[in-house]
Order: C-alpha cells, then sequence, then structure tokens
C-alpha cells in the first residue's frame, strides 16, 4: 500500500481535464472548471466562497472524464485535519495544480506539504469501497460495498450492486467506484478518495462493468483484504 501513489503515478499519465468545488458534499451543485477555460479570476472565487455558508470544501480532479476505461477522480475534503485552515487559499493551491500540473505524484506531494503539512496521501490502506452516481453522489444515495472488518469477496460485491438498479444502469451520468480513505477520521491527516473506472456507456446509459470493479477491487486494496 504504502507504494499505492507510485503505482497511480504509472497509470495516471494524462492531465487532469476538470476541477471541481464542492461545499458540505453538495456535490449536486459542485462548481465546474475545464481545462480549456481560462483560470477563474479572484473575483469570481470570492463570489463562490461567499454565496453561501459551507462547513467543508471538497475539491475533485478528474482524469480522462470521456473516457469511461482511464477515467480517474482525486476527492480532498479540507477538513479540520489540514494545517491550511484557509478556503481562498486552498483554491488558489487546487488551480495551481491544476492549470501547472506536471504528473499524479507531485500534486499529491504538494498537497501533503500546503495542505496537510507532512507526508499523508496513500500511507494507509482504504477503510471502505462505496459507488454511486457522479454528481448525483447523496441524490441517488451510494451503497456500501466493501469496509476493512471483511474480506473481499467477488460476488458479494456483485450482488450489493445488483441490488441498486438504480447505480447499476443509469442515465445520470457515470457511475464513480470510490475508495475511501481515513472514513473515522482517526489518522492525521483529512478524509479522502480516489474513483476509479467502473462502467462502460451502453447506448443513452452508463452500466457497471462487474470485471473492472473486480480488477481495481484487488488492484488497490491490501492483500490481507484478498481471498
Amino acid at each position: 500500500m504504502n507504494n499505492l501513489k507510485e503505482t497511480l503515478s504509472q497509470i495516471i499519465t494524462s492531465k487532469p481535464d476538470t476541477l471541481q468545488f464542492a461545499k458540505d458534499r453538495k456535490f449536486e451543485e459542485s462548481w465546474i472548471i475545464n481545462l480549456k477555460q481560462e483560470r477563474p479570476s479572484q473575483e469570481t472565487i470570492d463570489k463562490y466562497l461567499l454565496k453561501d455558508k459551507f462547513e467543508t470544501l471538497i475539491v475533485e480532479y478528474v482524469w480522462e472524464s470521456e473516457n469511461d476505461e482511464k477515467r480517474f477522480v482525486l476527492t480532498i475534503f479540507l477538513d479540520k485535519k489540514c494545517q491550511l485552515k484557509n478556503s481562498k487559499e486552498f483554491i488558489a493551491t487546487c488551480l495551481d495544480n491544476f492549470y501547472q500540473y506536471t504528473n499524479f505524484k507531485n500534486l499529491v506531494d504538494v498537497f501533503d506539504k500546503e495542505v496537510v503539512g507532512h507526508q499523508y496521501f496513500f500511507l494507509d490502506p482504504a477503510d471502505a469501497v462505496n459507488l454511486s452516481v457522479f454528481n448525483h453522489w447523496l441524490s441517488v444515495g451510494p451503497v456500501d460495498i466493501w469496509n476493512q472488518a471483511e474480506a473481499y469477496n467477488k460476488e458479494s460485491v456483485i450482488n450489493k450492486i445488483k441490488s441498486r438498479p438504480d447505480i447499476e444502469r443509469t442515465k445520470l451520468n457515470y457511475q464513480g467506484l470510490f475508495f475511501r480513505f481515513n472514513v473515522r477520521g482517526n489518522l492525521n491527516g483529512p478524509y479522502f478518495g480516489i474513483k476509479t473506472p467502473c462502467c462502460n456507456k451502453i447506448g443513452d446509459e452508463w452500466v457497471i462493468n462487474f470485471g473492472t470493479v473486480d480488477y481495481w477491487m484487488k488492484m488497490i486494496m491490501e492483500e490481507k483484504y484478498l481471498p
């Protein structure tokens, strides 16, 4: 697991094409920024921050947003475990990392240094995995498919997903297989996660690919959780 950052760095080789911010898990109301757009002005940032009150600011970087086979999403919460407390400075750091992006490892290292204050990301294993529809995460509602208390079982995961046909097949948006880190908040750093490929666009629907789900579950989880 200590090599997960390096492993992801070898897999995620393109630039993120989309950056988005959400307040208090309201992903349906995300501020979405495309790489083709000019960097938002300070005035635009200030208007976003002042528009409504919030406690936690969330950033998501999206790679290969139009490619079901290569799409990745990095989600980081600016919560109380972060050394950086200022939302405006956080957005500036996120935008710097977006528009001046070099590689995945460097992006994570910058967040370690400038947001958390020490080496933190991907040092510990994922706590849990759930799955839902991107930018409809709470309105649809995620399905929990695994946590550290259980060994990984492919058939169990398939059955849990099939119990939610609204997630297994959807016209709303692509689904995300979300590996969640520091869910309980007992580590010295923020809650964060990585969403991996898990679906294919068939006609006007995104459909879960169970083979892809199994591949990424085995790729990212520690050996002790595998059969």
